[in-house]
């Protein structure tokens, strides 16, 4: 089962794109894809990235890394492209979780959060590519968290070596995991360890994203999205 909300916030509009759909019989593609804020037309860029990733996957037959990267590499060119017809610059962030039986795989460039919950416990969260991220990795005195907070270091924006994912396998879904998808509207509210508390206290996956959705409702000033996959 899948769950989900996607809201503008306090923004005049709202450039994020949520997607879940079937890859083939077996593997069914799920991802929030966050157009970036500081470009023009962040919604056009979101749409084109998932629809893209999805039409390339859809013709491969075993699903890899390496084939999820180039599915990211061709959205890459399309967003090149757009941008050149545009004359604008424009690119987004993104995460997502293919889904099958046997494996699944967690991917994400930029700052879209990824997080893997199983019987009320953190199992796994993704490492954002953040400027901020990159200085603390690195051992940089940061002065000024705000100035950094939203810099990423990794997006789809029509250069392909800043567009390099990381990828996460899964060899053990287990009934009853829940992994969840969320753009930066909903980790600047709610860190990786307060959802997973949300989502402990709730009676059910459904009642747990309604809580996260009425908590960034209150407080959120960017746009906030949120999709979660019980197995």
């Amino acid at each position: 089962m899948v769950y989900s909300f996607s809201n503008k916030g306090k923004r005049k509009n709202n450039q994020d794109y949520l997607f879940s759909k079937s890859i083939n019989p077996d593997c069914i593609l799920n991802m929030v894809v966050d157009g970036m804020g500081g470009y023009e037309y962040g919604d056009v860029a979101s749409k084109l990235v998932a629809e893209n990733i999805h039409t390339y996957l859809s013709t491969i037959n075993d699903i890899s890394e390496k084939e999820i990267q180039k599915a990211v590499n061709k959205s890459n060119l399309i967003i090149k492209q757009k941008s050149d017809d545009l004359n604008a610059k424009i690119g987004a962030t993104l995460g997502g979780a293919i889904i099958s039986k046997d494996k699944s795989f967690l991917f994400w460039v930029g700052d879209v959060k990824i997080i893997h919950l199983r019987n009320n416990k953190l199992l796994f969260e993704t490492h954002s590519h953040t400027l901020i991220n990159q200085m603390i990795n690195n051992g940089s005195v940061i002065n000024n968290l705000e100035r950094y907070k939203h810099v990423v270091t990794r997006s789809v924006s029509g250069s392909i070596k800043e567009s390099i994912i990381d990828c996460h396998l899964v060899n053990n879904l287990l009934p009853k995991d829940i992994i969840i998808i969320y753009s930066d509207g909903v980790s600047d509210i709610l860190n990786s360890y307060q959802i997973n508390n949300v989502f402990k206290s709730a009676a059910s996956v459904q009642e747990g994203v309604s809580e996260v959705e009425i908590l960034c409702n209150i407080e959120a000033k960017d746009n906030f999205s949120m999709i979660a996959i019980l197995v």
